[in-house]
């Protein structure tokens, strides 16, 4: 008996939670059918950052885009349901957790297409319930920010032609001086947008960053263009030099090149005046520490990353660059490869191209970063005076050093000339660009 009421039970129970299930299934198929009926609208587009002043930003009040790796979250209704989402034609992942009938977020991938984008799809959002029911919204999506990674001349004259070299810098509209004196003629890019060229306006006496202005929106450059507050020695009216090793002070004065982009400032001088330097052989322009001491006390704080600052100097080379390295040093007396910032364009990853090279034929600025020196890599400006203070010997300055690298390459005598002037400190913070007014 006992064992009937235990099967009727058994029945009865199974049969109840077959019927729930069932009623689910059927309510949820409901509701799914009801979804995919359901038309999708939308209303406004917002940026979600949480890193912004605004972390959900209406972005129909700044010309309704957004850029690639951003999130974005639209607001509408009818999002229950949706199947597909193609971003300028690309199939974008939805995630069902971030989706309510009113409310919808969606990561922007880095792989959508943007100015290569098919022009049908261009700029648009489909969002797919069914082959027939469908929205087609339009919407500018823009590549990742410009940037600027570097300029080819960053204390020319005026009437000097320069080149900012960077990412994304696709027609370059405007750019702006240090003083606010903006420049719109003559301005010209390449078709890969890594390379916009503008003539030096008359009137630059501020220092500070370059902001180009492009089809993409802009960038700034960090903030050492004509920062000749940072001068240490110029051959001219500034002069804080020790002494040499091969190379003296005495300038050399004729105007060089001739009609090939920025010239020569006044006085500057040369390493390897022969164009003959042996392999291992170097040349020394020392200068009084103690002058870089209070160029770097004045301007920048002793808690600024070595990486935010470091040293520049002007060069023209003459001849194809075939050997050798510039290296400055700044601390004297612990070694050659101590406290010191190497340039050498035609050591590459650890490997000799002398194609690594590609000479201007014109003047141009090197920099060279603290942080460059392994001793200084992760320290503070008060570092490197710190290490200057204790050094040694109180000076510092560049060397041109025809060595090679171990178990790489050996230095074969050097054949280039290197012409140099306007040996400055400078600050290297990159100011950062906002699509967004109020976060400038």
């Amino acid at each position: 008996m006992k064992n009937k009421i235990y099967k009727s039970f058994w029945t009865w129970f199974i049969f109840i939670g077959l019927s729930f299930v069932t009623m689910l299934l059927n309510s949820c198929k409901d509701e799914e059918n009801e979804g995919i009926n359901t038309p999708v609208t939308i209303t406004k587009v917002y940026l979600e950052d949480a890193q912004s002043s605004v972390p959900d930003r209406d972005l129909s009040q700044y010309g309704n885009f957004a850029r690639l790796g951003q999130t974005i979250r639209l607001e509408g209704s009818g999002f229950i349901g949706v199947k597909k989402l193609y971003i300028n034609g690309y199939d974008t992942y939805i995630n069902p957790v971030f989706i309510t009938n009113n409310s919808m977020l969606v990561n922007i991938s880095r792989d959508v297409p943007t100015i290569d984008a098919p022009e049908d799809v261009r700029n648009t959002i489909r969002i797919e319930k069914s082959a027939s029911n469908f929205l087609i919204y339009n919407f500018e999506i823009r590549a990742a920010a410009p940037t600027i990674t570097r300029v080819s001349h960053t204390m020319p004259q005026a009437g000097d032609q320069i080149t900012i070299y960077g990412t994304g810098l696709y027609e370059a509209a405007n750019v702006t001086f240090p003083g606010n004196i903006v420049v719109t003629d003559g301005i010209t890019t390449n078709e890969e947008g890594t390379e916009v060229t503008v003539t030096v306006p008359e009137r630059i006496t501020e220092s500070g960053s370059l902001l180009v202005i492009a089809a993409n929106g802009g960038a700034y450059s960090p903030a050492y263009f004509n920062y000749k507050a940072g001068v240490v020695h110029d051959f001219d009216d500034v002069q804080n030099y020790s002494w040499g090793s091969g190379i003296d002070n005495t300038a050399l004065t004729s105007v060089i090149p001739i009609n090939a982009g920025p010239q020569s400032q006044g006085g500057y001088q040369v390493f390897n005046s022969s164009g003959n330097q042996a392999a291992s052989a170097d040349q020394r322009f020392w200068l009084n520490s103690s002058a870089i001491f209070e160029v770097i006390t004045n301007y920048i704080s002793g808690s600024t990353s070595a990486a935010d600052c470091g040293i520049q100097m002007d060069i023209y080379v003459e001849g194809a660059w075939n050997s050798g390295v510039i290296r400055f040093v700044m601390a004297d007396g612990s070694g050659s490869n101590r406290y010191c910032m190497l340039y050498q364009p035609v050591y590459i990853n650890g490997a000799y191209d002398e194609t690594g090279f590609e000479n201007p034929g014109c003047w141009f600025t090197i920099t060279l970063p603290f942080s460059l020196s392994d001793d200084y890599d992760g320290k503070t400006l008060d570092d490197v005076v710190a290490s200057m203070s204790a050094a040694s010997y109180k000076q510092a300055g560049p060397w041109f050093e025809n060595s090679g690298i171990k178990d790489v390459f050996e230095p074969v005598p050097a054949t280039e000339k290197i012409y140099f002037d306007n040996i400055r400190f400078v600050p290297l913070n990159t100011p950062t660009y906002s699509d967004f007014p109020d976060e400038e």
